[in-house]
């Protein structure tokens, strides 16, 4: 018997990618939530990898399934002072803040670059 559903987050592409590979703890952890949302940013970096490995069909499809995120000006606002108080990167400061703004969870396994103790941050599993 799973885990019981929450309503939404938002999902680094790492979580994504694993997903998309088919990672038992991706899946298990993507089946959690109702809602899945994700940033431009990670639409950009799945879409990428998918057209190196010659997946893009498959991919797009996951992708229309899922609310995607422009980066508008309220988010940049918050991806620049994300990446100024945790020295971010554009991209990972772009997808937290994306959550932030959508008032959501960021599920993620990047430990190196987001803060494990944030509230707002959930690593449900290492590889």
């Amino acid at each position: 018997m799973g885990s019981p559903a929450l309503r939404s987050a938002c999902f680094d592409s790492d979580v994504l990618i694993d997903y998309l590979q088919g990672a038992p703890a991706a899946v298990e952890e993507f089946r959690r939530y109702d809602e899945h949302h994700l940033s431009i940013v990670s639409r950009i970096e799945l879409l990428t990898g998918a057209a190196r490995r010659g997946v893009e069909p498959q991919v797009r499809q996951f992708i229309a399934a899922c609310d995607t995120h422009e980066l508008t000006h309220a988010i940049a606002e918050r991806a620049y002072r994300l990446r100024v108080s945790h020295r971010l990167r554009t991209p990972d400061a772009a997808i937290w803040a994306t959550a932030l703004h959508l008032g959501v969870v960021l599920v993620t396994r990047n430990t190196r670059d987001f803060p494990t103790d944030d509230p707002t941050v959930r690593v449900p599993y290492r590889l």
